[in-house]
């Protein structure tokens, strides 16, 4: 297993839509959010991503065929 730190500014038009609830019923990965901040226009989170490394990669793949920004935290993965 891997872990990954990440952070996601979402655009506004996506910030109402379940995004990560899609992540984790289509990719066998697991969420866990660290900080996040939303607003009406913007929304950003801090999370770790764990799971198989591709399916994180897939995972972050479609997060950003959503619109969403993904950046690593620490630039960092971490092996469990």
């Amino acid at each position: 297993m891997e872990s990954i730190k990440l952070k996601l500014i979402y655009p506004e038009d996506k910030i109402k839509e379940p995004i990560l609830s899609k992540v984790c019923k289509n990719f066998d990965v697991e969420i866990n959010i660290r900080k996040a901040n939303v607003t009406e226009n913007i929304g950003w989170l801090e999370l770790e991503l764990t799971g198989d490394e591709k399916q994180i990669e897939e995972a972050i793949k479609f997060m950003e065929s959503q619109g969403i920004e993904v950046s690593p935290l620490e630039g960092q993965v971490f092996m469990e």
